[in-house]
């Protein structure tokens, strides 16, 4: 076995290789070393942290060679080094680095299994958030679902408690819907965005790592992103997506700007009230209802693809029979309440309109309300989504 100062040398040696430009060199010297002997854990340490570097220099040098075989088994051969022990705090975020490092430039050279499995190591080691997007980027592309510990390694599966979300449009009867489920549940409400107003209402990771193990019930009006469905494959979430006729949330949203949420969205107060009725249809038609086909468009797509479950459920059929539509967002959540309760719950919740923020909560004022150019516009907007059924937008 080599002494101390032998090892010593080696790893200057392997320095000094890789300034000049000769990883394999290095990472076959540390391999040597490293396999001589049971080392002192700080030793070891410091022979595996030079030969991780050593290693992805060596593969970043065979996948500019074009030599990807070459380059995936160094790859692998990096992934298979034990990770630090009692090591001090700044070696498991160095580690972590070059295996960020590597990730990427698997990534750019589509050795996506193995960019994918850099990036967990990556994560697992020093979990970083800048690690974290890359991450959803290689899943994107292999097309595979998150897992928890991809965001929460010391976090298991059976710890996590249900969290109902309902993804909804703006005026969908959403908070409604949220205020009987939570009456029902008992479930803690609760937002899992950062902030809402001019901010897209994102899933927010540190929020929903927070609250993991509190039973929730959340309404947000979501996208079905990449970063939002990779989140939710990993606690596993499904959700509920409410809908609503178009051209009714044109008119609510008209109601709700005018009454004062105008300071809450990029529409500046004074603007807006010069506006004429017909002119504040065509701001949020032209300015806010892209959102809304996107938001349709992106869960369609989310369930022809399998990527979590998803109930369906529209406005008319909430406001028209909000027992029914409780019995089946509780059967799709898997959870089971008595029909009293729900009927109770319905009974408590809608003696309490304003607590649920309807305008007026009647269906067809947009058939009444909008222009026959207005109708048009919506229709032609939604034309940029041809695989998209808008029937559930009365389009």
């Amino acid at each position: 076995m080599p002494t101390l100062e032998q090892a010593g040398a080696a790893v200057e040696t392997a320095i000094r290789e890789l300034q000049q430009g000769r990883p394999a060199a290095a990472a076959a010297r540390l391999t040597a070393v490293l396999a001589a002997g049971a080392w002192p854990d700080d030793v070891a340490n410091v022979l595996v942290h030079n030969l991780s570097a050593a290693l992805r220099h060596a593969a970043e040098e065979r996948l500019a060679a074009n030599d990807p075989d070459a380059a995936r088994a160094l790859v692998n051969r990096a992934l298979a080094l034990p990770p630090p022990e009692s090591a001090p705090p700044e070696m498991p975020r160095h580690r972590a680095e070059f295996f960020h490092g590597l990730g990427l430039a698997c990534f750019r050279h589509s050795l996506f299994p193995e960019a994918l499995a850099c990036q967990r190591r990556a994560i697992a080691l020093y979990p970083c958030p800048s690690f974290s997007n890359n991450l959803v980027n290689t899943l994107a592309v292999l097309k595979q679902p998150a897992v928890l510990t991809d965001y929460a390694d010391a976090l298991s599966p059976a710890e996590v408690q249900p969290h109902l979300l309902i993804a909804c449009q703006p005026k969908s009867g959403s908070t409604f819907l949220k205020n009987l489920l939570c009456r029902i549940t008992g479930f803690r409400d609760l937002y899992f965005f950062h902030a809402s107003a001019q901010n897209e209402q994102d899933l927010f990771f540190p929020t929903l790592l927070e609250f993991a193990t509190v039973p929730t019930v959340t309404q947000q009006h979501c996208r079905a992103s990449e970063a939002n469905l990779q989140l939710l494959q990993a606690f596993a979430m499904p959700a509920l997506v409410l809908t609503r006729n178009l051209a009714d949330v044109v008119i609510s949203l008209r109601d709700f700007l005018t009454s004062g949420a105008v300071h809450g969205t990029f529409f500046d107060p004074q603007t807006w009230a010069a506006l004429t009725p017909e002119q504040r249809i065509d701001r949020i038609i032209d300015h806010l209802v892209p959102w809304h086909l996107q938001f349709l468009a992106s869960w369609q797509r989310a369930g022809r693809e399998r990527r979590i479950a998803i109930h369906w459920l529209g406005y008319d059929a909430l406001v028209a029979d909000p027992t029914a539509a409780a019995r089946a967002a509780l059967a799709f959540f898997g959870i089971g309440a008595p029909e009293d309760g729900i009927r109770q719950a319905v009974d408590a919740v809608t003696a309490n309109p304003a607590a649920n923020r309807f305008n007026v909560g009647r269906t067809g004022r947009g058939a009444d309300l909008l222009t026959a150019a207005q109708h048009q516009r919506l229709r032609t907007l939604a034309d940029a989504y041809p695989e998209t059924d808008f029937t559930p937008y009365g389009l």
